[in-house]
């Protein structure tokens, strides 16, 4: 006779749900959610005794492993370092180019030899202006201007 009673679920819209379909949920319920509660249970108690086993393994072979990751970071902190001073010397002979294409224009009739002369005259006299912008930002360092 329980199976008959009715339920009455209260919030914005009133229900009317049975007994049998209740019931039946709360089976379903069981039924998916005991085997995942289990699981998850026995995966809690495999890694708390792995993590038993091993510590005496970590502590043993915590210098080992300190020094190896100190490797890895400074291989790391090496390979930005590399990857920065490529970026800067692609980026000055970007520069460089830039510069020796800007110069062509003002000479028509002369050679090539003759012209990258010049420019690199005139790349010579923008660097010296650098420099001189450098040795005033900075009093305490000379710099060497050739």
């Amino acid at each position: 006779m329980a199976e008959y009673q009715e339920v009455y679920i209260e919030g914005p819209q009133q229900e009317h749900v049975s007994g049998r379909s209740v019931l039946c949920a709360s089976v379903a319920g069981m039924a998916i959610g005991g085997p995942l509660l289990g699981m998850s249970g026995f995966s809690f108690i495999a890694s708390v005794a792995l993590l038993l086993i091993t510590s005496p393994l970590l502590l043993l072979f915590s210098p080992l492993l300190f020094c190896a990751a100190l490797l890895l970071v400074g291989a790391l902190a090496g390979f930005s370092a590399a990857a920065t001073i490529a970026m800067a010397g692609v980026s000055t002979l970007g520069w460089v180019f830039r510069e020796l294409r800007a110069g062509r224009g003002d000479h028509v009739g002369s050679t090539f030899g003759e012209r990258l002369a010049e420019s690199g005259e005139r790349l010579k006299k923008l660097g010296e202006g650098w420099a001189a912008h450098l040795h005033q930002m900075t009093p305490g360092i000379e710099f060497e201007m050739s």
